[in-house]
């Protein structure tokens, strides 16, 4: 009975770890350049019934006992996301892998994929959170003054001024990438920073579309489906519990 009662311990326990994560998911269905995540279970001590004092018989040498399961670490689903235009023109998608570099107002580099940048009054871009996108400058910044209207990005980063029928080149937008698809962690507000020891190189395969945002890549039937899949396990094991619980009760009030 108790190995019961402990498989369906760590079984809602793995499950609602699970819907945890369909439950982000699905509060971020539309937010821009947001990749969904998922969970994965292992197997816990597993013990071999063929010991002295197991009665087993000759063809059970290889049965085994579990513990339950446990839920893994979350791993991020880093598909890309469909594009849709913008009438902004700070509205910056990367198609491709990679990540935009930003700034926070304290000074802390981060890295985001959502690319709703606007203009503020300082003639910055910055995202809603008032982070500032990572140029690499080509002419003294204090000299660049962007306007909501005046921002033009080629597809290799390349940014520009336009003045009327003049563009002048100021910098470059470029895309960060990551080695390993678990390497960068998720610290809020659409913001990730790279795990220790975890090596940024500038992606130039990737390109950059103005006027358009990446929407994120949750697939909301695929999400409803593991919902349900993770709702009737969560029933399962807590049956489990039950079914164990009267098991110990009748034990329990047996009269010898």
């Amino acid at each position: 009975m108790l190995r019961i009662m402990w498989n369906g311990v760590s079984g809602m326990a793995a499950e609602q770890e699970k819907l945890d994560s369909i439950s982000n998911n699905l509060a971020n269905s539309s937010t821009t350049g947001y990749k969904s995540e998922t969970v994965g279970f292992s197997d816990l001590l597993y013990e071999t019934l063929n010991r002295k004092g197991y009665p087993v018989t000759n063809d059970d040498n290889n049965r085994y006992t579990g513990s339950g399961v446990k839920a893994n670490e979350w791993i991020r689903n880093n598909a890309q996301g469909s594009l849709t235009p913008s009438d902004s023109k700070t509205a910056l998608a990367i198609d491709g892998s990679g990540y935009f570099k930003v700034t926070t107002p304290d000074g802390t580099e981060a890295y985001e994929r959502a690319g709703s940048f606007t203009v503020n009054a300082n003639g910055r871009i910055v995202d809603p959170n008032g982070n500032y996108l990572n140029i690499d400058y080509s002419v003294d910044p204090s000299t660049v003054k962007f306007t909501a209207s005046n921002v033009a990005v080629a597809q290799d980063g390349t940014i520009s001024i336009q003045n009327g029928q003049t563009t002048t080149n100021v910098g470059k937008i470029n895309i960060y990438d990551v080695t390993g698809n678990d390497s960068m962690i998720s610290v809020g507000k659409s913001l990730f920073v790279p795990k220790a020891g975890a090596q940024m190189f500038v992606n130039n395969k990737s390109v950059i579309y103005q006027n358009y945002l990446e929407n994120s890549n949750v697939d909301l039937g695929t999400e409803m489906t593991d919902m349900i899949v993770a709702q009737r396990a969560y029933q399962i094991n807590s049956k489990s519990l039950e079914t164990g619980d009267n098991m110990w009760s009748i034990v329990n009030n047996m009269k010898k």
